[in-house]
């Protein structure tokens, strides 16, 4: 849990919002949904949450077999129904006291957050004053800090005279946060927490990154429910963690969350780039090439500079093999705005792999540490396979074994099958390097 009171609420209190939950008009027509919810969240009470999954939800709560996969798939879409019933019945009667219950996208253990109210009877009037004022410095404490390290990026992609980003509407994003500060701050807060966690989108296949971001883009859509970017974002990673995943029954959930996200982005923000394009990446990775690339498309001429928005199109456009789109939107001659780190020099890399121009490929991946450009596993892999068919077999050799020495646990194989499920041409190229080395 992200800027929530250390203190857990009792059993006692999360029951009392449990009963006050099931016993609302939002639930009342859902006697399956009043007992999904009473089951996940006394399974947690019990000390037993890490072990909910969708089969058990289907035979204690639907009397479903627990053999085949129709009892997990109704879950997951009853799972999506009460995760909008709970949205909805917060947005209508949550006053911000007591406990809440969240059930978030990518599994069915419940959490709580807790904020006493006045009438609770172990809340003593000072230590709610106290804790309301340790709040209010902490958040002050995370704007602080948040402007000090947009000051310090800026201070240091001018001093090393960075080409790559340029600050195209600097004073426009300051008026929009200062608009949002005067109409809430919780809606401040929830923006410029959606805006850190896009920038954290690279490097692509570092998991626990990518699930860190997820964490707070799932808090910025607490705070503000209204706020598109905040369900975009959650999208664009459930996404990717699907793309990442070896399990075919966690995969499928991942990517039904991401429906919904982007669903819900999209309900927001129908002509919003960013949730275009996460909608577009999730079609990708959802194997759906030509719907992906249209929204891929849609989203790049809505936001032609927009850094983020440009990535997300051309990692989509290498999915769904279309080399020629990634690398326009990619090319390093391109200007780009936005904070965060770009990927565009990696995918400009990977675009050139697809189209046989070797030595730009060589060129893109040696020079993206210098860049600033992320560096993982899969540069060493597709400079590897670029310098193997140029015959720098010597060369192709080094890298594979560095990358062995470095992330000797990495899914090469695996991967290279999922970022290329069209290009056979490619996904040849790159394994039969890495098996002759």
């Amino acid at each position: 849990m992200i800027d929530q009171d250390v203190e857990q609420p009792s059993p006692e209190l999360v029951r009392q919002a449990l009963r006050g939950v099931v016993s609302s008009v939002e639930f009342r027509t859902s006697p399956r949904l009043q007992q999904f919810l009473t089951y996940i969240v006394e399974e947690t009470l019990a000390g037993r949450g890490a072990q909910i999954r969708g089969k058990a939800i289907a035979v204690e709560v639907y009397g479903r077999s627990i053999d085949g996969s129709g009892g997990r798939n109704l879950v997951r879409v009853e799972a999506r129904r009460l995760r909008r019933l709970l949205r909805e019945f917060y947005e209508e009667h949550w006053d911000g006291k007591g406990v809440r219950i969240f059930v978030d996208p990518g599994g069915y253990k419940p959490r709580f957050s807790y904020e006493p109210s006045g009438e609770d009877p172990n809340s003593d009037p000072r230590t709610r004053s106290q804790t309301r004022e340790s709040r209010h410095l902490r958040q002050l404490l995370l704007i602080g800090l948040a402007v000090l390290a947009v000051i310090a990026v800026l201070g240091t992609w001018l001093i090393t005279g960075n080409r790559e980003v340029q600050e195209s509407s600097n004073s426009t994003q300051q008026a929009k946060r200062a608009a949002l500060g005067q109409h809430s701050l919780a809606r401040l807060q929830a923006a410029n927490l959606a805006d850190q966690a896009r920038g954290m989108f690279f490097p692509v296949f570092d998991v626990k990154r990518q699930q860190i971001a997820l964490g707070m883009f799932q808090h910025a859509t607490e705070l503000d429910p209204a706020l598109p970017d905040g369900y975009a974002g959650s999208a664009q990673v459930l996404a990717t963690l699907a793309l990442l995943s070896r399990d075919e029954e966690n995969r499928d959930d991942l990517l039904l969350q991401a429906l919904e996200m982007s669903g819900m982005a999209l309900d927001l923000s129908p002509s919003g780039a960013w949730a275009n394009a996460s909608n577009g990446w999730r079609l990708a990775v959802s194997n759906e090439p030509d719907e992906a690339l249209k929204y891929a498309r849609l989203s790049a001429e809505l936001a032609p500079k927009d850094g983020h928005v440009l990535d997300l199109v051309g990692i989509t456009a290498l999915i769904a093999n279309m080399p020629a789109l990634a690398a326009e939107v990619s090319n390093p001659a391109r200007s780009r705005a936005g904070s965060g780190r770009f990927g565009a020099r990696n995918i400009w890399g990977v675009s050139q792999l697809m189209l046989g121009n070797y030595e730009n490929v060589v060129e893109a991946f040696q020079g993206a540490p210098a860049a600033g450009a992320p560096v993982s596993a899969p540069s060493l892999i597709f400079q590897a396979a670029a310098h193997d068919q140029l015959g720098n077999f010597n060369e192709a050799q080094r890298l594979i074994g560095e990358l062995q020495k470095t992330w000797p646990e990495f899914p090469s194989e695996f991967l290279v099958e999922r970022i290329f499920p069209s290009d056979q041409k490619t996904r040849e190229t790159v394994l039969g390097a890495l098996s002759r080395y």
